[in-house]
């Protein structure tokens, strides 16, 4: 069956119409419903008479689900229709399966091999709808969760009266198909991380028919000789060529790799077949009440203040590390720090070099620490320090670059083993600041952590003895942690905190130092991997907090090492291994939630942006909201996709699944250093060594990539609105608006819902009654503008 539809979109940066729903005709019997396409060239958009009925032929009559349009038509066919929940908030469309089972079931996605199953969805709501099948459809597309949220109207997945539907291929001809039902056991909103392990649990699941109590959308099989497609399982396998979808088992033993096989295997490796699947769900919502408009509009509205997930070229990168050896100790990039519009880069890197493929004089030696430009990505050529050992950390004080890190000398200057002052332009010393670190232990000397508050700089790592300023003090001995006078260098021998093991991580604040490490004491006194202390001397740690009862995810003491500890707000964020992040409270450091990421993932640095709290870790399959048990997860209450930095209200210490950045690794062990630009970017750092996908490859990315901020500004407010009766409606104009992102369209609303959109500035509406009208701007990013006061029918 043909679905033509009557949409008209606008294209971005042109002024053309939206012609909503005009001629529609149902023929009984066939069911075939025909939106026919008017005024494609139109200035003006129109509504039907039609749109009182609910019918989902047209925004104006969009319906609140395909169940709701088949009750009220049950002579409606399989195609696209309109839908609109509170949640959804304006009008989509969406592909309907008016047939199976009694009809109105809603397409979610479908494909064959190489699912993501990650909460942004996957190619567009478009893809879904417009080719819900056959060989075209093989290359995988998927709702975004907030749109599967949005037809569900907030409802949880486990109340699906029919749970989740799976129609898949059983043959390679794609003639013949098997009907899998998911029932879940958890009530959560929607996830598509049906690969997780553990996974999602269901309380049956049904092939064709017959039902099977338990079970979960990792792995369920039921199948044997005689019933050989009864399994499915979605996780990625080698010998599927690591293509995730909705396989069955051995049982199965037809299928290639051709493409136009409904069944896909491996050609090099085989492995079980995934056939080409399609994923529906049927929430039977048939009334649904909108909230109440005011006479003086709505206000604006905007998406969360995220990064973007597509990540910004950097044409300059740092490569190679200068050891060659393996693991988390030995990266390209460990440290970072922002002046103006340089962003200076710390690590273990050989070179600095421009590109995947760089030209004579574009792999320049220069190894540790590098400078660049923030806005253009170039290198800064003319900042070239010579260092003899790794750098951690960096931190701009009084206007020059303190550098933290392994090295014994700087520049061949005396008395700069793990912390020197740089000039920020040259990369020479900087005089009148000495400071110097050793080790009695029998260990390397490493400042592994350095932040400035006030007048003083402070510093983590291994040492145990310090000494500085101008002229130089003597050493003095204390454990693991000091603090620098900012003004040149000199060691406050009066604040000499000492903990028992290496300090990874320090946050300080105007009247707290927060730390994290490997360390179980402090001073004499417990401090299991994390303590606060205060600034006043002496160093001791401040009274009536509940840190040393924070919840580790494992009971190995030796593994509870935490790598993260900052303070944001009214909030003390943790995190480190195994795989845990947590917000505390910070009057009292009482754990607010938590989260647990696997299979890999230990938490290793933190950034905030707007309200958002950033963690990156070496997590590139899911995140366990909630968790608090590694290495099974058992009591999470949601499960989304992670990779490598994952997003977190600020304010909730909720994930927010929509960042799910673009960026890949040289070997796995994940960003180890985020910062903010002066323009509101996110540098993220470590061995990263691919970005997100540019038109016809991946960019290239040198052990940073940089990722900034998506759209989160509403457009400008729409203006004189006006209403004029005309034969059988009324004619509405109003004035446009602009937006940051340079393209507009405008959500008309009547009474309590949007009933259409166009990006022309003018709309009549034939319906009959009195009714009051508004109209507000919306950019493509979702943001909305503060709509106009109402109008009424004249």
């Amino acid at each position: 069956m043909a679905v033509r539809s009557s949409i008209v979109r606008g294209i971005r940066g042109r002024s053309r119409a939206l012609t909503i729903g005009v001629t529609t005709a149902a023929v009984v019997g066939t069911g075939v419903v025909v939106f026919a396409t008017q005024g494609a060239q139109s200035t003006a958009a129109s509504l039907s008479a039609a749109a009182v009925t609910r019918n989902g032929t047209s925004a104006g009559t969009a319906a609140a689900s395909c169940w709701a349009i088949k009750q009220t038509n049950p002579a409606a066919a399989d195609g696209i229709y309109w839908l609109q929940t509170p949640k959804l908030v304006a009008p989509e469309q969406f592909y309907c399966d008016m047939t199976t089972d009694g009809g109105g079931w809603v397409l979610i996605g479908r494909g064959r091999q190489a699912w993501n199953f990650a909460y942004p969805g996957q190619q567009g709501a478009a893809n879904v709808r417009n080719t819900p099948t056959g060989t075209a459809a093989f290359n995988p597309a998927a709702l975004p969760g907030d749109t599967v949220n949005g037809l569900l109207n907030g409802a949880n997945v486990k109340d699906l009266p029919d749970g989740v539907r799976i129609k898949r291929a059983t043959n390679v001809d794609g003639t013949k198909w098997q009907e899998v039902r998911w029932k879940f056991a958890k009530s959560a909103s929607w996830s598509w991380t049906f690969d997780a392990d553990p996974a999602h649990a269901l309380t049956s699941v049904s092939f064709d028919g017959t039902s099977f109590s338990g079970g979960d959308t990792g792995d369920t099989a039921r199948d044997s000789a005689l019933s050989p497609t009864r399994r499915i399982y979605t996780r990625e396998r080698k010998e599927n060529g690591w293509a995730r979808g909705f396989a069955y088992g051995s049982y199965v033993t037809a299928g290639s790799n051709s493409p136009t096989s409904y069944l896909w295997k491996s050609g090099n490796l085989g492995g079980d077949a995934i056939p080409f699947a399609q994923v529906f769900i049927r929430p039977k919502i048939t009334n649904v009440t909108y909230p109440e408009i005011p006479q003086g509009g709505t206000p604006a509205d905007t998406k969360p203040p995220l990064i973007s997930n597509a990540s910004s070229a950097t044409p300059w990168g740092v490569t190679e590390t200068t050891t060659g050896l393996p693991g988390e100790a030995h990266l390209e990039v460990q440290g970072f720090a922002v002046n103006g519009n340089t962003i200076y880069v710390g690590g273990e890197f050989k070179n600095v070099q421009k590109g995947p493929n760089p030209a004579a004089g574009e792999k320049v030696a220069q190894p540790y620490l590098a400078a660049f430009d923030t806005q253009t990505g170039e290198w800064k050529s003319g900042f070239r320090p010579k260092l003899n050992g790794s750098v951690w950390d960096l931190q701009m004080v009084g206007g020059k670059l303190v550098v933290g890190g392994e090295f014994t000398k700087a520049n061949d200057a005396a008395n700069t083993a793990g912390l020197v002052a740089l000039d920020p332009v040259t990369g020479q010393n900087a005089p009148g600041w000495l400071g110097n670190v050793t080790a009695t232990d029998g260990g390397p000397a490493v400042v592994r952590t350095l932040d400035l508050q006030g007048d003083w700089l402070y510093a983590g790592g291994t040492f145990t003895k310090v000494r500085g300023g101008n002229p130089i003090t003597a050493d003095v001995t204390l454990g693991r942690a000091a603090r620098f006078r900012a003004s040149d260098g000199k060691p406050d021998g009066t604040w000499k905190p000492n903990f028992s093991a290496m300090v990874m991580e320090l946050d300080a604040t105007a009247e707290r130092v927060y730390f994290a490490g490997h360390f179980t004491s402090v001073s004499g006194q417990p401090a299991r991997k994390i303590a606060v202390l205060g600034t006043t001397s002496p160093a001791a740690k401040v009274p009536g907090l509940n840190d040393q009862n924070w919840q580790p995810s494992i009971d190995d003491v030796q593994k509870q090492y935490q790598q993260i500890i900052r303070e944001y707000g009214d909030k003390v964020w943790v995190g480190g291994s195994e795989h845990v992040f947590q917000p505390h409270t910070k009057s009292a450091f009482d754990r607010i939630r938590g989260v647990i990421t696997k299979p890999g993932g230990d938490f290793q640095a933190a950034a905030e942006i707007n309200g958002v709290v950033y963690g990156s870790c070496h997590c590139y399959k899911f995140v366990y909201h909630d968790a608090d048990k590694w290495p099974t997860p058992s009591t999470w209450s949601q499960i989304q996709t992670s990779n490598a930095v994952i997003a977190f209200d600020g304010k909730t210490g909720e994930p927010m699944p929509n960042f799910w950045p673009s960026l890949a690794t040289r070997a796995g062990n994940g960003p180890f250093e985020l910062t903010r630009d002066n323009q509101g970017c996110l540098w993220v750092g470590g061995d990263v060594n691919r970005g997100s996908w540019a038109g016809s490859g991946y960019q290239w990315a040198g052990g940073f990539a940089k990722f900034c901020a998506s759209d989160a500004t509403a457009p400008g407010k729409p203006s004189n609105l006006k209403a004029a009766s005309v034969n059988g409606g009324v004619k509405l104009t109003w004035t446009g608006s602009t937006d940051n992102s340079g393209a507009v369209k405008y959500e008309i609303l009547r009474d309590d819902r949007v009933i259409g959109v166009t990006t022309s500035t003018t709309l009549t509406d034939l319906v009959a009654g009195a009714h009051s009208y508004y109209v507000r701007a919306a950019d493509w990013s979702g943001n909305r503008s503060a709509s106009t006061g109402a109008v009424t029918t004249p």
